[in-house]
């Protein structure tokens, strides 16, 4: 006995055209990216109607010279949201890091050579990353709670340990002169 199934005719979805869905995108609130590429748009015609240097090479490499640590911070914590957890000390774990270099640079302090003080640097992020992590794994605290703590510490240390202001590093010829950006009330 042969047992047959009915299948049903394919039904005709008539597809919805681009402005209908974009509509129903408006109309529900899923914008996506399109925010931030308006108005990064509208950023760019601004500043290139009322900078004269905007589109020129040296503003780029500024740019890019000044969003390479930003970016790493943010490369970095794409790991940590991917995993669903959350670090909010990372900005001052960074700022402890380059305190350790300036620090060790200068010539009344170590005055270690630049790669012993970027090992020494890592080596304390990494340092500080295995107590904090050792604290969400080990004992269970949400890591919200233990970055928020850490935020708070390491911006503490980071006050703490300049104490004369900005440092400035020079060039090895020159010894750095330490600026007193910082006033006290």
């Amino acid at each position: 006995m042969s047992t047959q199934v009915a299948v049903p005719e394919a039904e005709a979805i008539e597809p919805t055209s681009l402005r209908q869905r974009a509509l129903d995108s408006l109309r529900s609130g899923n914008l996506g990216s399109w925010p931030v590429i308006i108005a990064l748009a509208v950023i760019v015609l601004v500043f290139s109607q009322t900078a004269q240097n905007f589109f020129t090479p040296g503003n780029f490499t500024n740019i890019i010279t000044q969003m390479a640590g930003t970016c790493l911070l943010a490369f970095g914590i794409v790991f940590v949201l991917l995993i669903g957890e959350i670090d909010l000390s990372v900005s001052f774990v960074s700022g402890v890091a380059g305190v350790i270099v300036a620090e060790a640079q200068l010539p009344n302090g170590l005055h270690l050579p630049w790669y012993i003080c970027i090992f020494l640097a890592i080596l304390g992020g990494t340092l500080i990353g295995a107590f904090q992590g050792s604290v969400v794994a080990l004992v269970g605290v949400p890591s919200f709670v233990v970055t928020l703590a850490g935020f708070e510490i390491w911006q503490g240390v980071i006050q703490r340990s300049i104490t004369q202001g900005v440092i400035v590093i020079g060039s090895t010829e020159d010894p750095p002169q330490l600026s007193h950006s910082c006033t006290t009330v």
